[in-house]
């Protein structure tokens, strides 16, 4: 069974009362600011992504680390910002939030993609995707 299937065998099971699938999510707002924080925080988050990838692809032998989740450097306010908002908003309706990051054997990596296929539509890529072994989703923190 691949990740894929395995996943959504699992949210299958999720109890409506944790989240209701059936139900559409409520339209996001465009945000109208951005913080110094965010900044930073996405500043730790680029670098702790960067990390991971590096460490992942220089030292596996088995496995290679691909950027898969949206990470454009715009900002609110930013010329473009609320196109790539929205876009990213009918994405999350359609598959959901991109992990990070996919992790794939090197024997399934594609290396006409690359290492980064976070700019590619979905259904340029839905074939691959699902051959991932993992979807890693990084954070950073100060604290």
């Amino acid at each position: 069974m691949s990740y894929f299937e395995k996943i959504r065998n699992l949210t299958k099971n999720v109890p409506a009362e944790i989240i209701d699938f059936s139900k559409e999510r409520e339209p996001a707002r465009i945000p109208t600011q951005a913080s110094s924080n965010f900044i930073t925080n996405k500043e730790q988050g680029d670098w702790a992504e960067d990390l991971i990838i590096r460490a992942i692809n220089e030292k596996s032998k088995n496995y290679v680390a691909v950027k898969y989740g949206k990470s454009d450097d715009l900002v609110t306010g930013e010329e473009g910002f609320d196109e790539f908002f929205q876009t990213f908003q009918e994405e999350l309706d359609t598959i959901g939030k991109r992990p990070d990051l996919l992790i794939f054997q090197k024997e399934v990596f594609d290396g006409k993609l690359g290492y980064d296929i976070s700019k590619l539509n979905h259904s340029e890529i839905e074939n691959y995707v699902k051959k991932a072994v993992a979807g890693i989703e990084v954070r950073s923190s100060a604290f």
